[in-house]
C-alpha cells in the first residue's frame, strides 16, 4: 500500500527535482522519495489571532442560547402564569411575547452579524 503513495507522490514532482544517483531503463518506475527544496514548498499561513477565534466559537452558540431563551421565556413564562392564576391576562401574554420576540431577535442579529464581521477578516 505504501509503494503505491510513494510513486503517486513521485508522480506530483517535477523530473529536476529527484536527483539521478543510478541510471535507470525507462520501464522501470523510481522507488525513491525527493524531498521538495525549502522555497518551493506551500507559503506559510499567517497565525490567527485569538479574537477571530474567539468569536468564530462564541457566536454561534449564543445566538443559539438566544433562540432557546427565547423559546423558554415563551413557554415558561405562559405556564407558570397559567398554573399560578388559573386564567392569563392579556398584559402578560404580550409581554412575554415582546420578550420572546425580543430574544430571536437577539439570536438572528448575533448570528448574521458574526457571520458578516467574520467574512471581512
Amino acid at each position: 500500500m505504501f509503494h503505491k503513495n510513494v510513486l503517486t507522490s513521485l508522480g506530483s514532482v517535477s523530473p529536476q527535482q529527484i536527483p539521478d544517483s543510478s541510471p535507470q531503463t525507462s520501464n522501470q518506475p523510481s522507488n525513491r522519495i525527493a524531498l521538495v527544496p525549502p522555497g518551493s514548498g506551500a507559503p506559510s499561513q499567517a497565525k490567527p489571532s485569538p479574537l477571530l477565534d474567539f468569536i468564530s466559537i462564541a457566536a454561534p452558540r449564543c445566538s443559539s442560547f438566544f433562540a432557546e431563551a427565547a423559546v423558554l421565556v415563551l413557554v415558561l413564562a405562559l405556564l407558570d402564569r397559567f398554573m399560578l392564576k388559573g386564567r392569563m391576562e392579556l398584559n402578560w401574554v404580550i409581554s412575554a411575547f415582546a420578550i420572546s420576540v425580543a430574544l430571536l431577535a437577539a439570536s438572528i442579529l448575533t448570528d448574521f452579524s458574526s457571520r458578516r464581521w467574520l467574512k471581512r477578516h
